[in-house]
């Protein structure tokens, strides 16, 4: 079962993409404002890493309570998630089957709340290949936002760089406490390019993800979303460390932009650039 899947925080150009070519009063825009909104809209791709790696430890170590990263700026460890959840394992069920319960609210501590279950099937070993694994959410609350998501990881062996990658399609959506809505669709490519000789560590390692998809934004606004260069996640950050991704207003190749998440140090920064030439540094903090 891959241990990351695309934490991209590409969605937080979004509504800076939807602020910025909105109206011609983009200007009296703060960033401030921007990031908030875009805050808001990547939940949904916290929440697909962090279900990914929910499975993950379930899977490979019985509970969701051991996984820490370290945090970019003091390096202190945190719990990503809780030690609360309820894991059930069936091995007998073809394909076999991981259920975590956090039942009707479990607290980590960083004060995020999380109810409702997340169930993984998945068809063998992670490492072998052709190995399937689907993840699902059932009434899956994070705080007062609900999330449903559709994954599907498939091992597709060893590349010519003798590491293992990932087929991914990810769908997913978020649904705010207004009733308002974004959703989400992604294919991606994940190579597993450190780490993966220490299976009960998941500190060190490390991916490269490439791919595409479209992301509706609580405006109705369509993106299309596409890598430039491959996207580098070190599990030891919170972040994506390096790579560049496109942005683009469907069906207006002329609005678009570029997020960059740096040179390949831990931080809690990225800088977007839009077709018109303004750049906006944007906090990935969330």
């Amino acid at each position: 079962m891959n241990k990351i899947v695309f934490r991209s925080k590409v969605l937080l150009i979004f509504a800076v993409l939807a602020f910025g070519f909105s109206s011609c009063n983009k200007n009296r825009i703060t960033d401030e404002v921007e990031s908030a909104a875009a805050q808001n809209l990547n939940i949904a791709e916290i929440e697909d890493d962090n279900v990914q790696i929910m499975a993950d430890e379930a899977e490979a170590n019985g509970e969701v309570s051991d996984l820490r990263l370290s945090k970019p700026i003091d390096n202190s460890p945190v719990d990503l998630i809780t030690g609360c959840a309820t894991i059930t394992k069936d091995t007998l069920s073809v394909p076999k089957k991981i259920t975590i319960d956090f039942g009707n609210g479990c607290s980590n501590s960083r004060g995020v709340t999380r109810k409702g279950k997340i169930i993984v099937t998945y068809t063998g070993r992670y490492k072998d290949e052709g190995t399937e694994i689907h993840i699902t959410s059932e009434d899956y609350f994070v705080n007062l936002n609900k999330v449903d998501i559709n994954r599907t990881v498939i091992n597709l062996g060893e590349n010519t760089n003798g590491n293992l990658e990932f087929d991914v399609h990810s769908e997913r959506s978020v649904t705010f406490p207004d009733g308002t809505n974004s959703s989400s669709t992604f294919d991606k490519i994940r190579e597993w390019i450190a780490g993966d000789n220490t299976p009960r560590d998941f500190t060190d390692d490390v991916f490269s993800v490439t791919g595409s998809g479209t992301h509706t934004s609580k405006r109705g606004i369509v993106y299309d979303v596409t890598t430039i260069t491959p996207l580098i996640r070190k599990l030891s950050c919170h972040q994506f460390v390096s790579g560049e991704v496109k942005i683009i207003r469907n069906g207006n190749i002329a609005r678009f932009g570029v997020i960059n998440f740096g040179t390949g140090e831990c931080d809690n920064e990225a800088v977007i650039t839009l077709d018109n030439g303004r750049t906006i540094s944007i906090s990935l903090v969330h």
